[in-house]
């Protein structure tokens, strides 16, 4: 059998091919900007971008829901039902900022008129006839001096102190903390009509001096 082998020349044009092969490869791989350590190197964490670092852990923000601004406090007008012969306090809503001070609960009744709804339901505030002119609390008692908007009304009438009195005390201990009123009335102790007697001035007055004015009452 004849065997075959390169010649010479062959063999020199194979190298060439060879070399040629290895600068395009060397030249490609520059062109695409692949590292040509020729060994594996350790990269510094410092050096990586912070979500490929050792103990990253990622995490989602949650936006917290915007707190309220406004919050509903119970506060009482009067009526004059039908069926009774006597009037009486009733509850109703006003919105206040939330953790609203005595006074700003208070400025909600003073000198403010009832609503459409409110006076289509028969409902009326005796405190809008005058004006807040303090309110402070100390001790579970609030004391609350107030002053007509009229000056033709100064003094008013018992029978209109008497409601506005009756509406003050069932608003304010509704208030929590506050379980009695103290009335002053253009800054002096005055005494106050209750559902029995007139009060000292100066005294505390609390929901059950004024029990006929009592939403529990109805029908009795």
């Amino acid at each position: 059998m004849t065997g075959r082998f390169p010649t010479p020349g062959a063999e020199r044009a194979a190298g060439r091919l060879l070399a040629a092969l290895v600068v395009a490869a060397a030249a490609l791989a520059g062109a695409c900007g692949i590292p040509t350590d020729e060994a594996a190197r350790a990269i510094d964490p410092e050096d990586l971008p912070e979500t490929l670092r050792p103990g990253f852990t990622a995490t989602t923000t949650t936006a917290a829901p915007a707190a309220p601004i406004a919050e509903p406090q119970t506060v009482y007008l009067l009526t004059d039902p039908p069926d009774i012969e006597r009037t009486i306090v009733v509850e109703t809503v006003r919105q206040v900022a939330v953790g609203a001070t005595i006074t700003e609960i208070l400025a909600t009744l003073f000198g403010q008129t009832t609503t459409g709804e409110e006076q289509a339901a028969g409902y009326f505030n005796t405190l809008e006839l005058f004006e807040l002119t303090g309110a402070a609390v100390a001790d579970g008692v609030a004391t609350i001096d107030f002053v007509p908007l009229s000056p033709e009304d100064n003094p008013p009438p018992a029978d209109t102190l008497e409601l506005a009195a009756a509406q003050l005390v069932f608003t304010v201990t509704e208030i929590e903390g506050i379980d009695g009123v103290r009335i002053l009335f253009d800054s002096s102790e005055v005494s106050i009509p209750t559902s029995d007697a007139d009060a000292e001035p100066g005294a505390v007055l609390r929901r059950d001096n004024y029990e006929q004015f009592g939403p529990s009452s109805l029908g009795a």
